[in-house]
């Protein structure tokens, strides 16, 4: 019986630990990406107005490769909100679970020499009134 409880906190933990890698890389990449086109995505509504790419922001982008950057910057965002989204609902997990490992897998950017103000790298205003 220990061992059996040993096998699925060992499990959970390596969960825990691949989850916070892809937050991590995904974290990564949407800022260096939103760094690269120049977006803020320091408030909610940069980070929608970076969703919600309308006429004049596609013609800004030319079609090319800033185009394509916008795409994945869109992406990206979508991604990590729906993980974000579905670990939330988790009952084993929840709401403030996922929003450490959020914070966790951004803190880890932070240590591997990211900048604080780098874009969507404030993730703390997204979390208000969640509590610990």
């Amino acid at each position: 019986m220990p061992t059996e409880i040993a096998n699925e906190q060992a499990a959970a933990q390596q969960q825990v630990r691949r989850l916070a890698r892809q937050l991590e890389s995904l974290g990564g990449r949407i800022a260096l990406l939103a760094q690269a086109l120049r977006l803020s995505l320091q408030t909610p509504a940069e980070t929608q107005a970076a969703l919600q790419c309308d006429e004049a922001c596609a013609a800004a982008a030319g079609g090319g490769r800033e185009a394509r950057m916008r795409e994945e910057l869109r992406g990206l965002l979508v991604l990590r909100y729906e993980v974000v989204a579905q670990l939330a609902t988790n009952e084993r997990i929840g709401a403030p679970g996922a929003r450490d490992l959020l914070l966790y897998a951004n803190d880890r950017l932070l240590a591997k020499g990211f900048d604080a103000q780098a874009p969507g790298m404030n993730l703390r205003p997204l979390f208000e009134g969640i509590e610990a």
